[in-house]
């Protein structure tokens, strides 16, 4: 009796702590806001473990080639892309989107844990406007009525923190 109570809690440990890591991640050239043709990382990490819950990142990252990161975050209503205080509404329905501060969202998933391989479509629908010509512009996907799709492929790795597992800034186009 003993050992199988052993062997069931080894059993149980040894399950717990086989979790498969995941990143999902895909690539397209865009126009910016300032209508310069540069690369695009979509991405985001996910955890499977088999006898707990899974967990997925806390935002969809949009890696431009400069450091303006877009990052999409779970809200009651989905994924979406937060306004900064230098974003001005482009596109859209400018009432709605001033009083929730929404720039964009992830179209088809009201969250990040339901996203998966495939095509994942987002939406920009502000821009970044500089308060004045001191403050340098941060430009990242230009502002459109159509969403962007991304191809989005996943990659298991053993560890998020080892080198090149999780994707990283893509390299600027010369202007």
């Amino acid at each position: 009796m003993r050992s199988t109570r052993l062997v069931g809690l080894l059993a149980v440990a040894a399950l717990a702590g086989c979790a498969q890591h995941f990143v999902y991640s895909g690539t397209i050239d865009a126009a910016d806001s300032t209508g310069v043709v540069q690369p695009y990382v979509l991405y985001w990490t996910k955890t499977d473990r088999p006898l707990w819950f899974d967990t997925a990142d806390g935002s969809v990252h949009v890696l431009p080639c400069n450091p303006n990161v877009l990052n999409y975050d779970e809200r009651p209503t989905g994924i979406v892309f937060r306004a900064r205080p230098s974003d001005k509404q482009r596109v859209g329905d400018a009432a709605a989107a001033l009083s929730e501060r929404i720039c964009g969202k992830v179209e088809g998933a009201t969250r990040i844990a339901d996203l998966g391989e495939g095509v994942v479509e987002i939406t920009v629908w502000c821009e970044d406007a500089p308060q004045d010509e001191l403050d340098r512009p941060k430009p990242y996907l230009g502002a459109r009525a159509e969403p962007y799709a991304f191809p989005i492929s996943r990659r298991e790795v053993s560890d998020f923190s080892e080198a090149g597992s999780v994707p990283v800034r893509p390299a600027c186009s010369a202007r």
